[in-house]
């Protein structure tokens, strides 16, 4: 969807209103991206790296991972060496 904004002379515009509400959720911040000639305007996410945190996905099998030289094994024959 497009829509013409009038830009003021401070260089600001209103950003529509349903987008506002459905995509920011409350939050205050945008990231503005530049391009050559032209913006992205997307909604600030604060990311929570914590989630990531003792997790790793492998497609091993689980009985490997009772064995460290199995394991190794299993990891090395993935990456190709």
């Amino acid at each position: 969807m497009s829509t013409v904004r009038h830009v003021d002379r401070q260089g600001r515009i209103a950003l529509p209103l349903d987008w506002r509400l459905k995509s920011l959720k409350g939050e205050k911040e945008v990231v503005v991206v530049e391009h050559e000639d032209f913006l992205v305007i997307r909604p600030h996410r604060k990311i929570d790296l914590t989630e990531f945190f003792d997790r790793v996905r492998v497609d091993i099998d689980p009985k490997a991972f009772a064995d460290y030289t199995l394991l190794r094994q299993a990891l090395l024959k993935k990456n190709g060496e």
